[in-house]
């Protein structure tokens, strides 16, 4: 039987378009860059639901940009 995880770390970073976005560290890159998955969706009690426009972009950030860390929840 396949254990799915409950919950994510996850943390905040700019969208570069006047808010943020909701992302998870996939890969650590340098001392000051990180490899960061946005998190676009909701939780529901079946799973994660991903909304198609942004959920599992990834892209490279400096750490300082992360801020907010937490855990998210990925079942309701």
């Amino acid at each position: 039987m396949r254990h799915q995880r409950a919950n994510v770390e996850v943390f905040d970073t700019p969208s570069g378009m006047g808010g943020s976005f909701t992302v998870s560290i996939v890969e650590e890159l340098a001392a000051d860059k990180v490899r960061v998955r946005a998190w676009y969706g909701r939780a529901t009690a079946q799973g994660w639901e991903a909304w198609k426009d942004w959920d599992g972009y990834s892209s490279e950030t400096e750490r300082a940009a992360i801020t907010n860390q937490r855990s998210m929840p990925l079942f309701k």
